[in-house]
């Protein structure tokens, strides 16, 4: 099975997860890539974190960026926007 890397990154820092996982396909590393993505974004959001300019990236063994996701994806409308 392929070898997916996952890594958390802005323009000045990367988190990497350096040991990676093994995925059947690269659609089941990117779904498993989404639920960790949401969970970062519930982490940091709930902690007063800003999650803009931050991103998510599912990355094979050999350095290919397979998908990349915005972290304010999980955000949703506003409250505002809500109300209007």
């Amino acid at each position: 099975m392929p070898l997916y890397i996952f890594r958390v990154r802005n323009e000045k820092h990367e988190i990497v997860d350096e040991q990676g996982a093994d995925f059947a396909s690269e659609k089941n590393a990117c779904v498993e890539a989404m639920r960790s993505a949401r969970e970062i974004y519930a982490d940091r959001t709930v902690n007063g974190e800003d999650v803009n300019g931050v991103y998510f990236e599912v990355v094979r063994s050999s350095g290919e960026i397979v998908d990349k996701m915005s972290l304010s994806f999980f955000a949703g409308p506003s409250e505002n926007e809500l109300l209007r």
